[in-house]
């Protein structure tokens, strides 16, 4: 990862969408916000699951001292599509005995807290993002 980190970040920001809306676009014109999300990225980068908790709840709180805490989606989106996270899920494998076996592949080895960190987002991404989405969307300025 060569380059900036503050470039980085809002590279990723923009590959998750926050510049089809004007709310999205909040999270890379608010200097607090968007130094959040730097934030978290620096935790995800030393694969601190505590670290990445704090810097979530640093980004809700700054969300929702805007009066848009739906923009936390972002933020669940930024670790459920971090290096953490399988490339490939192959199908399970149901063995004789009755237990299943589900393969993944990922980009390159990852520790268990990298892990830990990737599928804690795309839990909170599955069980929340398509409600906070659809206010990021529907939202005006």
């Amino acid at each position: 990862m060569l380059g900036s980190i503050y470039q980085f970040v809002k590279k990723r920001l923009i590959s998750h969408g926050v510049e089809r809306t004007p709310d999205g676009l909040i999270t890379l014109e608010n200097k607090l916000l968007f130094l959040a999300f730097v934030q978290l990225e620096r935790a995800v980068r030393i694969a601190d699951f505590d670290a990445v908790q704090s810097a979530v709840k640093r980004i809700d709180d700054r969300a929702e001292s805007l009066g848009k805490r739906h923009l936390i989606v972002f933020a669940y989106m930024y670790l459920r599509f971090a290096d953490g996270t399988p490339k490939v899920t192959h199908a399970d494998v149901i063995k004789e005995d009755g237990r299943v076996l589900r393969s993944v592949e990922y980009r390159r080895p990852v520790t268990p807290a990298e892990r830990l960190i990737a599928d804690w987002g795309r839990l909170r991404d599955e069980r929340y993002g398509k409600y906070l989405l659809r206010a990021v969307y529907a939202s005006k300025v």
